[in-house]
């Protein structure tokens, strides 16, 4: 992992297509602008991670199809 140190209106170059902007500094967050080909996905860490857990529960489930089948044979009383 690269660590470095940046001021408000200074960026990181990766490769020659990405582009991270430091935009604002506060006391407890930065703010950050990124600039990228939009064949490139940019999506926050937190959001890929709930993503691949909804994945997974669904995964764990039966197809709705499964369950349409199974009610068909349920008889209500």
């Amino acid at each position: 992992m690269l660590m470095v140190r940046r001021r408000a209106g200074e960026s990181i170059l990766i490769g020659g297509e990405i582009e991270i902007q430091v935009t604002e500094i506060t006391a407890t967050r930065v703010t950050l602008g990124i600039v990228a080909p939009r064949e490139i996905p940019v999506v926050r860490g937190e959001v890929r991670l709930t993503r691949d857990q909804n994945l997974a529960a669904a995964s764990d489930n039966p197809p709705i199809e499964s369950l349409t089948q199974l009610a068909g044979t349920l008889r209500l009383r």
